[in-house]
């Protein structure tokens, strides 16, 4: 298969010893963007645009302030999508406008016949507005549209590369979201022959793979018995973060 953007850090992932290849690429694909939003985008009129009208999720802007590479870089972000937000919200806001400072209270007065119909109508139209706008995430639509070439890049190497198939078989199989996503989409991207096989493998594996995570668990639990003390850890001792990440598919814990 050719090589292209996606096919390299796809390859690169399962080149690691980890218990999750895909969430690998998640968090590789997640700091290239904040890096980027951080970075090179503030030159970029189009880009400031984008990232003010739709802004990053809870996690996302939680990323970008862990960074502490650019507190300007960070605040000249946070500024401009302030300033545009709140206009907007301002002109939505009815009555509740009534008393703001005169430098960024609307020109045209919002107040109607009914006081109370007119605030009714601002608390729907500014609680459906912030509803909606902290769905929107700039790195979260481009994160969907990312994994969903990998996926396709992974079947398609799974099914025709023989050397990334052993790596897959080699592997420590994937967090428990990332397997179902993988199963999901192999009635998508294999045939039906090839699926079976797949299937078939990849559940083995995993199945082996929490086997393992549970006895190292186990191990850890057990340490903490005074008889136990001078026991070697083995790979027990960060057994109860991997095997969240395991769990929830979580890249976040270190």
């Amino acid at each position: 298969m050719r090589e292209t953007i996606y096919t390299i850090p796809v390859t690169e992932a399962f080149d690691r010893d980890c218990e999750c290849p895909i969430c690998e690429l998640r968090k590789r694909f997640e700091k290239e963007r904040v890096d980027y939003y951080m970075g090179a985008a503030l030159m970029e009129p189009e880009i400031r645009i984008e990232m003010n009208k739709t802004g990053f999720c809870s996690r996302h802007f939680g990323m970008m302030y862990d960074t502490k590479t650019s507190r300007l870089g960070l605040g000249l972000v946070i500024d401009t999508y302030l300033r545009e937000q709140t206009a907007k919200l301002v002109k939505m806001s009815g009555p509740a406008a009534s008393s703001l400072p005169e430098d960024i209270k609307p020109k045209k007065s919002l107040f109607g016949s009914s006081a109370k119909k007119d605030a009714a109508k601002a608390a729907d139209d500014l609680s459906s507005y912030i509803d909606d706008q902290s769905e929107k995430c700039l790195i979260c639509e481009k994160l969907d549209y990312t994994m969903e070439r990998y996926y396709e890049v992974f079947f398609d190497l799974y099914a025709g590369e023989k050397d990334f198939r052993e790596k897959v078989h080699a592997g420590k199989g994937f967090c428990l979201p990332d397997f179902s996503i993988l199963l999901k989409r192999s009635a998508k991207y294999l045939s039906s022959g090839m699926r079976a096989e797949f299937v078939k493998r990849v559940t083995e594996i995993e199945l082996a793979s929490l086997d393992r995570l549970e006895k190292e668990v186990d191990w850890f639990t057990k340490k903490f018995d005074y008889r136990n003390t001078d026991a070697p850890w083995g790979n027990s001792k960060d057994a109860p973060a991997r095997s969240i990440k395991k769990i929830t598919g979580s890249i976040d814990i270190e």
